[in-house]
């Protein structure tokens, strides 16, 4: 009787070696078990080197990194410092994948960082109605008259001041950044894109009704007036997008 060979078993499966952190992972956990603060200073660099066990191009380059991120403040001649918590570095991207949606003529991109931002906005303007002070409330005062006062030409910083002016007691930083995002980048655009104009006086009564309601300590009606602020601008964009469906392509 022949031998019966026991059948094989599979061989088993390689599951690999865990993956080694980056140089950039290995600081950012550097960072952390320092115990480093926004503006502390990390450690030079042939200290950095000996830490990581990296040479000194692994770590410029790894600097460099998290320098676009805005993790590191490299300072050139100083040292390298913990960067502070700020969302500027998304926006060259933000910038450019809008610009290339515009210059294709699609305004849905602009559409879209208006709804985001509304989104936002429509929400926190319920705690401002409960948590804005007397002087808050005075400050936007002034910034709606010099609204008033500058006409057309300064209605951009106007208003952007009245928005922050908005929020900035809530105390919530990162809020503070994401609106400045989407407002920079919608506003590098809009010169770019032609679309139509808009009433200055109108701009100051919806500005002057957000304020009311807030005066008036009304969570319920300062979202009504700001979700209506922010219909208003998108109305202009569906506007602007008719006007190039209207075109004829040259």
């Amino acid at each position: 009787m022949p031998a019966q060979h026991k059948p094989s078993e599979p061989a088993p499966r390689e599951t690999g070696r865990a993956r080694r952190p980056t140089v950039q992972e290995q600081l950012i956990d550097l960072i952390a078990e320092l115990d480093l603060d926004s503006g502390d200073a990390l450690p030079a660099e042939p200290e950095l080197m000996r830490m990581l066990g990296v040479s000194r191009n692994s770590v410029r380059e790894a600097l460099k990194g998290l320098q676009a991120f805005g993790i590191v403040d490299v300072r050139h001649g100083y040292g390298t410092y913990v960067g502070s918590v700020q969302l500027r570095s998304m926006a060259p991207g933000l910038l450019f994948h809008t610009r290339l949606a515009v210059r294709r003529h699609n305004p849905r991109v602009l559409r879209d960082i208006v709804e985001v931002r509304a989104l936002l906005e429509s929400g926190l303007i319920r705690q401002s109605a409960l948590a804005l002070g007397a002087q808050d409330i005075d400050r936007l005062q002034e910034e709606l008259d010099a609204l008033a006062a500058d006409g057309d030409a300064g209605r951009a910083g106007h208003d952007r001041r009245f928005h922050e002016l908005l929020y900035e007691p809530l105390g919530n930083a990162l809020v503070l950044q994401l609106i400045a995002l989407f407002w920079d980048v919608y506003r590098q655009l809009e010169s770019e894109v032609g679309k139509p104009a808009t009433d200055h006086d109108h701009v100051v009564r919806q500005h002057g009704q957000v304020l009311a309601a807030l005066r008036a300590r009304d969570p319920d009606l300062a979202a009504a007036t700001i979700a209506e602020h922010f219909a208003d601008v998108t109305a202009r964009i569906d506007r602007w997008g008719a006007q190039l469906r209207d075109t004829p392509a040259r």
